[in-house]
């Protein structure tokens, strides 16, 4: 029979554990939780206290104390004491006039105190009320009741509370204290954890109602204010900012300009993600050791990100041991691509500044351990990294710098001690009686001289077989995508020649069909001259030293194109080539011409997957004393924000269809080795797709 009965969800008594103690994986995080919410009750002030925290007793205990707004019976009944209660959810903004955006809106942060501690007394009173509410929460009550066989339900637990009369009506506010704190809590941890919470407010903002965070323990003679100013970063090597304008629907990226060896700001179009804030601090060698003997509690610790001004709780972690950090935004796992020229956690201080109302789709995973993963989460990431990328390659400029100075100071060594030398024979010459003195200075001065000579002639040599070995380096990555290629091709004309072989098998010697037999013959022949064509290319890669030659450019570019013809047949692309007659490049590397064509068409080919209509155009054109070479596809284009950032190793937009972040790394590298420069500029194809510059200086 049908009945229209009904069914309700219920808790059970495990439930608390669920949502407490296993959800909230560090304590650290849980003290995070409570002191939001004293944040979201526009408290001003806020006290910390731990007591014989050191030991294990039944007398320790953690007191946080606010002078918020504090709570009614009808609070703690309807909403503190309500899972997941949508209270911060519908009234958004603070009473006024502090007015602040509430941070806490699961409605579970709450339960953060039963990974502190067994007991908890809420004690807690509001403006002009003439009592205070005391609530106490047992959890060794619940946890008992959870390893009882009977059914008990998490709504079954009954929670005692008194009110107690206070004559001051003016106080307000809220006491949480926690009892049987659950581990022990070092000296070493409280500094610690007050480094991690004076964090947590974004430096970026100024606020008209600041929260002050008081933390005490005279167990460890600790009394102090957690906080944290822009003014600690001083010591930093470089930093910039970035801001955005909503009005104008932009946002600032930072870029790094190689001709003034400084960090630049340009502006793109709002991300999906929305306009974010933004300021990273860089620390070279020396500034790290300096913070460290300046703020020796304190780590450099790489980016977090603050919403509303508030830390978000992804961030709002404190681990002893840096090496067990969680990596939220992936900065240090690109580590093990290039150890030497990628930016680590270890280097940088950076603070993020999204808000809800701009940034709605950032959200808190419910778990606390990272962001909900979704597009605009993931484009938020890849703008940080990009931003990276911006101090990574001033890293490189510094440390080419570095290299050149040292080259530099070597020369004018050896030029000094010639200089030397002379001056002291001159006066030895015009001063017979000072040559057995001077004689030793001289033969000691020749020797050092010597020994610097020795000194840049083996740095010459060092650095001319480093260029050998990456340029023998970027030839066999080069070759990664065009193997690919390659082997494609072989295995169609071998096919054909195996057609071929078969048909005259099969049919010789039939007088009558010796036509064919003489037409497949030819056939087999180019075929085989093409195989030897692409074997020998391949084997000019394993050559030790690749002599300079005259070059014909378009007669090049025209060869890579061939080589490319059946791919483009397969993938239905339209490759244009335009170019004059007579380009000629003198004295020049041909091996690094085709490495920068094949794999900027390469690129072109994995952009293109997904266009209907598939084009390519290669041209050229003289512009004073330079040539300019163009490389243009209508595929998916490249992001305003990552038009630079693109040329770094691994660093690829085309992940998906194969980009390993390899080849217009070898295209830049290449360029620049034959004193030219390449850069994204506006498509040629409007809108849609990329267009690649190269410019070189020009020879006739």
């Amino acid at each position: 029979m049908e009945s229209n009965n009904s069914l309700k969800w219920r808790f059970d008594i495990s439930t608390f554990r669920l949502i407490g103690r296993d959800l909230i994986t560090d304590r650290v995080t849980a003290l995070f939780e409570l002191i939001k919410n004293c944040y979201d009750a526009n408290a001003t002030s806020v006290h910390v206290k731990f007591e014989n925290v050191g030991n294990d007793n039944d007398n320790s205990s953690i007191t946080i104390s606010d002078n918020g707004i504090g709570m009614s019976f009808e609070d703690i009944r309807d909403k503190w004491m309500v899972i997941g209660t949508s209270n911060k959810r519908k009234n958004k903004i603070t009473p006024a006039p502090i007015s602040r955006r509430c941070v806490g809106e699961k409605g579970i942060g709450r339960f953060a105190v039963d990974k502190l501690g067994d007991n908890v007394t809420i004690l807690t009173k509001q403006d002009k009320s003439d009592s205070w509410l005391e609530v106490t929460i047992d959890w060794s009550q619940y946890f008992k009741s959870a390893d009882d066989k009977e059914n008990i339900l998490f709504t079954d637990i009954e929670n005692k509370y008194t009110f107690k009369p206070e004559s001051n009506t003016d106080i307000h506010g809220t006491t949480l204290t926690i009892k049987n704190v659950r581990e022990k809590w070092l000296k070493s941890d409280i500094k610690r954890f007050i480094s991690e919470v004076s964090k947590i407010a974004s430096p970026l903002t100024n606020v008209s109602y600041p929260m002050t965070i008081h933390v005490e323990s005279d167990e460890y003679d600790i009394n102090t204010i957690a906080s944290k100013s822009l003014d600690d970063l001083d010591l930093a090597t470089i930093n910039f900012e970035l801001d955005f304008d909503l009005d104008n629907m932009v946002q600032e990226t930072a870029y790094f300009c190689p001709q003034t060896g400084k960090i630049k700001i340009d502006k793109i179009t709002l991300p999906i993600f929305g306009g974010i804030k933004m300021k990273v601090y860089y620390f070279d060698e020396s500034a790290r050791k300096k913070y460290r003997r300046t703020f020796p509690n304190d780590q450099i610790d790489g980016i977090k990100i603050y919403r509303d001004s508030v830390i978000t709780t992804p961030f709002a972690e404190s681990q002893n041991d840096s090496d067990k950090k969680r990596d939220v935004l992936g900065i240090d796992k690109r580590l093990w691509m290039n150890l030497f020229d990628r930016v680590s956690t270890r280097e940088i201080i950076g603070y993020v500044e999204i808000t809800k109302e701009d940034n709605p789709l950032i959200i808190d995973a419910t778990n606390r351990q990272d962001f909900v993963d979704n597009e605009e989460y993931r484009a938020l990431k890849d703008f940080i990294i990009v931003q990276l990328d911006a101090l990574e390659q001033y890293k490189i400029f510094v440390r080419k710098q570095k290299r050149l100075a040292n080259k530099a100071s070597l020369e004018g060594a050896e030029e000094d001690i010639h200089s030397f030398i002379s001056s002291v024979e001159t006066l030895s010459e015009k001063n017979p009686d000072l040559k057995n003195e001077l004689e030793p200075v001289i033969r000691q001065a020749k020797k050092t001289g010597a020994a610097v000579k020795t000194a840049i002639r083996e740095k010459q040599e060092a650095e001319k077989e480093f260029e050998r070995r990456e340029s023998i380096y970027m030839s066999i990555m080069s070759l990664q995508d065009y193997a690919i290629h390659i082997t494609h091709a072989v295995r169609t004309t071998l096919n054909k020649i195996r057609d071929r072989v078969e048909y005259i098998k099969k049919f010789f010697p039939d007088v009558s069909k010796e036509k064919v037999f003489k037409l497949y013959a030819l056939r087999m022949s180019d075929e085989f001259k093409s195989l030897n064509k692409v074997i020998n290319y391949m084997l000019s890669y394993s050559q030790s030293e690749i002599r300079p030659e005259d070059i014909d450019l378009k007669e090049t570019v025209s060869e890579v194109i061939d080589e490319y013809q059946d791919r483009f047949r397969d993938s239905d692309i339209n490759a244009e080539l335009v170019m004059p007659e007579t380009v000629v490049l003198r004295n020049t590397n041909k091996i690094f011409f085709r490495d920068i064509f094949q794999n900027l068409i390469d690129n072109s080919i994995k952009a293109l997957r997904h266009t209907e209509t598939k084009m390519i155009r290669i041209s050229s054109f003289a512009q004073k004393d330079k040539l300019i070479i163009l490389i243009s596809d209508n595929g998916c284009g490249i992001p305003e924000e990552k038009k630079q950032w693109i040329f770094g190793l691994y660093n690829s937009t085309t992940q998906e269809e194969g980009g390993a972040g390899i080849g217009l790394y070898i295209v830049k590298t290449r360029v620049e080795s034959l004193k030219g420069n390449v850069s994204v500029v506006e498509s040629e194809y409007g809108e849609h797709g990329s267009t690649f510059q190269i410019e070189l200086p020009f020879k006739s």
